[in-house]
């Protein structure tokens, strides 16, 4: 299913309501500046053979997109609520939040393949939650491709609801 827009993915805006949410689960550790290029290998290697495979396009491209993530391209950086997921002491996947018009955002959400189906996902979307919770947010809001069930399964069990 694609826009009819130059085979764009069609997306959904879903959003969550914070409340309390439980402290991040252990091996989970706020985002760093050094994450970028093992990061952007994850990504890459998450998003290729997938519908939003052309958000990226190849490595060099995952880089860029979290560059322009960290520069502000989506909103200001919230360094606070984005995390990493470590596996054999390198990163396998992270979440990347931004203030958008004023809401925090899921700008980006990944793991790598090897790494998918452990809950990683999960414990980093909670990690964010958390933090936004604390400093007094009260939504978390995302764009999901339409396609992606298992981001979408992934979301609705987290409480995420479609607004748009």
């Amino acid at each position: 299913m694609t826009s009819g827009t130059f085979g764009a993915p069609v997306r959904s805006r879903l959003q969550v309501n914070l409340g309390a949410t439980p402290p991040p689960a252990p091996g989970l550790r706020p985002f760093s500046d050094a994450d970028v290029p093992p990061l952007a290998a994850a990504m890459w290697a998450a998003y290729r053979g997938t519908a939003d495979e052309a958000d990226v396009g190849d490595l060099v491209g995952a880089a860029h997109e979290i560059q322009l993530t960290l520069n502000g391209e989506y909103g200001a950086f919230l360094r606070y609520a984005s995390f990493v997921a470590d596996h054999d002491g390198r990163p396998v996947g992270a979440t990347l939040v931004t203030l958008y018009k004023e809401e925090p955002l899921l700008a980006f959400l990944f793991t790598a393949p090897s790494c998918a189906g452990q809950g990683l996902g999960r414990a980093l979307v909670k990690a964010t939650m958390h933090a936004l919770a604390e400093q007094d947010h009260d939504t978390l809001s995302l764009a999901v491709t339409r396609r992606n069930r298992r981001a979408r399964r992934l979301y609705d069990h987290l409480g995420f609801i479609e607004i748009a």
